[in-house]
């Protein structure tokens, strides 16, 4: 018994050792540093799922007022968060070099899918970038657009079956704007039609709820790929159940298959990727990246991970925002009325462009809940902090808490108020630089900013020209919970609105 207790002690020991080895990173090179506890660094209340990352980093921001950055642990790995906009301008912009990657685990042999834009490093991601950049111009966003207008209107059709020839009815808004997000990357991604609206349960709605799972399995799976890669890749852990992958997998390969037997033309994302594949071949330079199905099945993946839920949410908490400040709604609604009226009665693409007000209040609504709530750079190659003489180590994580930023009311003055008069010409001026990141910056910045604010653009303009949206219960907390299991900014229990007919 006592030598079992003694082996016992030696493995806790050794594993303390080991699991707070790292703690003295930040001490030894003299940055002030938030107190770790052992094994779980600064993330203990993320882990156990007490709290967001944004919400943990905002305890840390908030901490050090007078700091430009404040050194962390991403349980026992050093990582440094970033509080001055001008810092955070060289890592995103003028020192790109440094930190190109953004240190995400993927595996392009085991999980195809996770080999897309957001995760790929180095060369790989530089020429991806190149030639996906194209794809997302003005010109090519106004040839999809009825894609999106066809969207809207199964929107309207679905609320309206929902109404039931009722005056009003409340719905879950969260729910509404998944499938209207849905239905929107199907047509505009896959080339499908997915029917979100028809059928609650169909195959993109289930994988997309799957893809999403913040069951404390996933969340502790995904914490391991985060943190731990190595151990990961050991264990031969999924990123995704191979369901999803087989799923997408098939899916675009047969839409390409499809579209080349009986060459069918579209204007949308798969074929855009299937015309670069297209000129590579008629180049006939070898690239790092061949566009072959696997590749355009995991970059229609990511148009789905980045496009469905970022813009799903977000459409959700200005519904929300707009029930909480009528004068706010009706202000959206006396704009969208205007620029119809100017553009003959309908939300045409040159309508959603002249809508000013609109584009605000979305603004609004990322700037207080912005979707990707913590940027993430890893170091590629020593860097020395500008004015200082302390090095970063290749590997090093950097956070860029946009949270924290976007309410920080030396930027923005009383950030919890819902203010779109922020972003008028005359105030936008006034923004601290790279203090409003809800796309990033820089050359790893969001490729689908223009389709993602035209999509929500749309689907937030036809939905107030028909409907207005109230709380269910005044009495009730205007503040939203956050889901601590969630990769992006999201509510807990969803957002429940009163919707009546105008």
């Amino acid at each position: 018994m006592i030598l079992a207790f003694l082996v016992l002690l030696m493995l806790c020991l050794a594993f303390y050792k080991y699991s707070t080895a790292s703690y003295d990173y930040w001490e030894k090179r003299s940055v002030k540093f938030f107190p770790p506890t052992p094994l779980f660094g600064n993330f203990k209340d993320v882990v156990t799922l007490k709290m967001s990352p944004a919400q943990c980093n905002h305890v840390i921001y908030r901490s050090f007022p007078e700091e430009k950055y404040v050194g962390l642990f991403q349980l026992r790995n050093p990582s440094l968060l970033i509080r001055s906009p001008e810092l955070i301008k060289q890592i995103l912009v003028k020192d790109f070099m440094y930190f190109t990657d953004r240190g995400i685990y993927y595996d392009e042999e085991r999980e195809p899918l996770t080999a897309h834009l957001v995760n790929l490093e180095g060369e790989k991601w530089k020429v991806l970038r190149q030639k996906l950049t194209p794809v997302f111009t003005s010109g090519k966003l106004k040839n999809m657009y009825h894609l999106l207008q066809e969207c809207s209107d199964q929107l309207t059709f679905y609320v309206e079956a929902a109404l039931e020839n009722k005056n009003a009815k409340i719905l879950e808004m969260r729910d509404l704007m998944a499938r209207f997000t849905t239905d929107v990357i199907g047509s505009v991604a896959f080339g499908l039609q997915f029917n979100s609206f028809i059928d609650s349960d169909s195959e993109f709605r289930r994988m997309g709820r799957r893809v999403f799972d913040s069951s404390a399995t996933s969340v502790v799976t995904k914490a391991i790929r985060v943190f731990f890669p190595y151990i990961f890749r050991l264990l031969r852990l999924r990123t995704f159940p191979e369901e999803i992958n087989t799923f997408f997998s098939s899916v675009v390969k047969d839409t390409i298959q499809d579209r080349e037997k009986n060459n069918i033309q579209r204007n949308d994302f798969i074929q855009q990727l299937m015309l670069l594949r297209k000129a590579d071949s008629d180049c006939g330079i070898p690239s790092s990246i061949e566009m072959s199905d696997s590749v355009i099945a995991a970059q229609a993946f990511v148009f789905f991970l980045a496009g469905f839920e970022t813009s799903s949410t977000t459409l959700s908490f200005c519904l929300h925002e707009l029930a909480v400040n009528p004068e706010v709604q009706s202000r959206a609604l006396n704009e969208i009325n205007e620029v119809k009226a100017k553009h003959g009665g309908s939300i045409t693409h040159d309508a959603i462009l002249d809508m000013e007000y609109i584009d605000w209040v979305l603004l609004e609504t990322m700037r207080k809940y912005p979707p990707v709530a913590v940027l993430s750079r890893v170091c590629t190659k020593p860097y020395m902090i500008p004015g200082t003489k302390i090095i970063l180590d290749p590997g090093i994580h950097v956070s860029i808490p946009v949270y924290s930023l976007h309410h920080d009311p030396q930027y923005f003055p009383n950030p919890d108020q819902f203010l779109p008069e922020r972003f008028n010409v005359k105030n936008r001026e006034k923004i601290f630089s790279h203090t409003y990141l809800p796309f990033g910056d820089g050359p790893r910045m969001c490729i689908g900013k223009r389709f993602a604010m035209l999509e929500m653009k749309l689907g937030l303009s036809e939905f107030l020209t028909r409907y207005k949206v109230s709380l269910t219960n005044h009495e009730v907390s205007n503040e939203l919970e956050l889901d601590p299991g969630s990769f992006i900014l999201a509510p807990k229990k969803g957002i429940s609105l009163l919707v009546e007919s105008r």
